[in-house]
C-alpha cells in the first residue's frame, strides 16, 4: 500500500545551513562577500545556492557584474529563511537553558551607542543577572538592522532614524548630540562653526549610510557645503579617540562618548543645536516577536533606566 507520507517525504526541504547561506548572500549581494561573512570560499557558496535553487525548482538570484540581486522567487523566500534561522536559534536556546544552560541576551548596537550608552545600560543589568551569558554585536544601523530581521540578536540600540514598520521602540535615551574635536582647534573666531568644520575631514568608527545622511542634512541645514570628501573610517572607537585629540579632524558624537577628555580639555564639544529624535538612540524589538524571559527582562529594565534618566 502506498505511504500517505510519500508526497511529504518526495518534497524538497530547507535546511539551516541553505536558508544560512541564501540570507548571507542576500545581505552581501554577492557570492565573494557572503563567503567572507561565512568563513569559507565563493565556490561552497555558489554549490550551496545552486543546490537550493535545483531543490525549489525556481531561480533565487539574479547575476549581473556587480553581484547579484533576489528575483521575485528569492524575495518570496528570504523572510521563511529569516523565521527558520530565528526559529532553530530559539529552539536551541530553550533546550540549552532547560539542560540547565545559561539564559542568554543577545544586544546589537551602533558603533556610536557602544561607546558610551550600552555600557551604561548593560553595566546595572548584569550586575543584577550574573549568570547571563551576554553578546554584543556591534556595527552600522544598516548591520544591526539586519541581525535583528535575522534573528541573530534579541534587540538592538538603534539611531530613530533607522526603526521601521517592523519594529517596536522599547525605550528612547536622551543623547546629547555634538560635534567634536581637538580643543581650540575650530572655535569659530567670528565664522560660524559649521564653516570650519566644512574645512575638515569626519572621522566615524564606520561609514554608515544613516550616520552620513544624518550629517549631510546637518550641514544642509545649516547652508554650508563641505570643501571637502566627508567621512573618513577609524575603524575603533579607541583609534577615533586618539585621531581626534590629534587635532585637524572631528567627528559627530554624543556628549557622553567623549566626556573625559572634553571635561579634561583635550577636547571640546559643540552641541547641535535643536535636537531632532530622528538622532536620539532607541531600543527597539521586532514587531511581533515573541522573547525569552531575559531578553524581555533586559527590555523592561532598559525602559526604566530611560524613564529615571529622562
Amino acid at each position: 500500500m502506498p505511504s500517505c507520507y510519500a508526497g511529504t517525504m518526495n518534497a524538497p526541504l530547507l535546511d539551516i545551513e541553505s536558508a544560512r547561506y541564501f540570507l548571507a548572500v542576500a545581505q552581501a549581494q554577492s557570492i565573494s562577500g557572503a563567503a567572507v561573512s561565512l568563513g569559507t570560499v565563493q565556490s561552497n557558496v555558489s554549490t550551496r545556492l545552486a543546490q537550493l535553487e535545483a531543490s525549489v525548482g525556481v531561480a533565487l538570484l539574479r547575476r549581473h557584474n556587480r553581484g547579484v540581486n533576489l528575483t521575485s522567487a528569492g524575495e518570496a523566500l528570504l523572510p521563511h529563511c529569516r523565521e527558520l534561522l530565528r526559529l532553530s536559534a530559539s529552539a536551541i536556546a530553550s533546550v540549552q537553558q532547560g539542560a540547565g544552560g545559561r539564559p542568554e541576551l543577545r544586544i546589537g548596537a551602533f558603533h556610536t551607542a557602544t561607546a558610551s550608552l550600552v555600557p551604561r545600560v548593560l553595566s546595572g543589568f548584569i550586575r543584577e543577572n550574573r549568570g547571563v551569558r551576554l553578546t554584543v554585536r556591534a556595527g552600522t544601523s544598516e548591520e544591526i538592522r539586519a541581525c535583528l530581521a535575522e534573528g541573530d540578536i534579541d534587540c538592538a540600540f538603534l539611531p530613530g532614524a533607522a526603526v521601521d514598520g517592523t519594529m517596536t521602540v522599547q525605550a528612547r535615551f536622551n543623547e546629547q548630540l555634538g560635534w567634536v574635536a581637538k580643543a581650540g582647534t575650530v572655535r569659530p573666531g567670528g565664522r560660524p562653526l559649521m564653516q570650519v568644520l566644512a574645512g575638515l575631514p569626519l572621522y566615524s568608527v564606520r561609514r554608515g549610510t544613516l550616520y552620513e545622511a544624518s550629517v549631510r542634512l546637518l550641514f544642509q541645514d545649516a547652508g554650508v557645503t563641505p570643501a571637502m570628501p566627508l567621512f573618513q573610517e577609524a575603524g575603533s572607537a579607541e583609534i577615533l579617540r586618539e585621531m581626534l585629540a590629534l587635532g585637524g579632524c572631528f567627528t559627530l558624537a554624543g556628549r557622553s562618548v567623549f566626556a573625559a577628555e572634553v571635561q579634561a580639555g583635550v577636547l571640546e564639544f559643540h552641541a547641535v543645536p535643536g535636537q531632532s529624535p530622528r538622532l536620539q538612540p532607541v531600543l527597539v524589538g521586532m514587531r511581533g516577536r515573541t522573547l525569552p524571559e531575559i531578553p524581555a527582562l533586559f527590555i523592561r529594565y532598559a525602559k526604566a533606566r530611560a524613564a529615571q534618566a529622562s
